[in-house]
């Protein structure tokens, strides 16, 4: 049974933002969105809504995601938003690019290796000439319609990709180009939170701070499950996180969950528990141990 509408729920003055910065973009100038919210909150919801609606106004979409799994893979994040994309390409559109960008690329690019020539990638102190690369193809992307690059889940992005994305925003591409990013608040590498603090007071990047659902928007996401449960205890419960009211509407829906000691005997439905295991594989050792004897204090509890 499902429980999520088919449209999204709220986050209008976000998307008026992220439309905004859209609309502003010039064939010299690119811009940069970051969203930030804790897990669940609906980032990435609001960047597929967001990139679905820049797609049907005529601009070019690429998306990615960073993964924990590929955090050894040098370049992962652009690689999986730009590489399935740039295979197709006109090879004709690649040649305007002179032949160092072509070798740089074809080192962080699988599908452009063989524009590589048998020549070495760069040593990690000189990827100044992949950045250098990569921006020139960014701005060729963009030099027939505005690009919108949506690049998700920061937090796990890895080392190369962290120094690339610095160094596109300190030097942002010379073409309308959208740079949308989202990270969770916490677990961002030291690196990549230092870099999107430089662009932030440098009003080079607009930061965007995800909240939680109002009541209302809360039972409009419930929908016609809404009528089968207690929609203020969901409410509650879940904290207004729409990941997390889902999946107790889901678990809660066959119980007709309508008090307090229903909802207990429910349990933490699965996808909440993978998600909070997840986010606990990033925690310190010492900060894991507080949380642990947090637990067994109950909620709420005292420091």
């Amino acid at each position: 049974m499902g429980t999520q509408t088919d449209h999204l729920v709220g986050r209008a003055e976000e998307l008026g933002l992220l439309a905004r910065a859209l609309a502003e973009l010039d064939p010299g100038r690119s811009m940069a969105i970051l969203l930030v919210g804790e897990p669940g909150i609906g980032k990435t919801r609001l960047l597929t809504d967001f990139g679905a609606r820049a797609d049907a106004e005529g601009n070019l979409v690429l998306s990615g995601s960073a993964s924990e799994l590929e955090r050894d893979l040098p370049f992962s994040l652009f690689v999986d938003a730009l590489d399935e994309y740039v295979r197709g390409l006109d090879p004709d559109l690649v040649a305007h690019l002179d032949d160092d960008v072509r070798t740089e690329l074809g080192h962080v690019f699988p599908s452009l290796t063989t524009l590589a020539g048998g020549r070495p990638a760069a040593l990690q102190h000189e990827r100044y000439r992949s950045h250098r690369a990569v921006r020139a193809l960014l701005e060729q992307l963009a030099s027939a319609q505005p690009l919108v690059l949506v690049l998700d889940d920061l937090h796990w992005a890895d080392p190369a990709s962290i120094e690339l994305l610095a160094a596109l925003l300190r030097r942002p591409p010379s073409a309308p180009v959208l740079l949308a990013l989202a990270s969770r608040p916490l677990h961002v590498p030291e690196r990549l939170s230092a870099a999107l603090e430089r662009a932030t007071r440098a009003e080079q990047i607009t930061r965007i701070e995800l909240g939680a659902l109002s009541a209302e928007e809360a039972r409009e996401l419930l929908g016609d499950l809404g009528g089968r449960v207690n929609p203020d205890l969901l409410y509650v419960e879940s904290g207004g996180n729409p990941f997390y009211l889902e999946q107790l509407a889901r678990a809660s829906g066959a119980a007709a969950v309508l008090d307090e000691t229903s909802l207990a005997e429910i349990g933490v439905p699965a996808a909440v528990a993978a998600a909070l295991a997840e986010e606990r594989t990033l925690l310190s050792d010492t900060l894991r141990l507080v949380l642990e004897g947090a637990a067994v204090a109950g909620d709420p509890f005292e420091p």
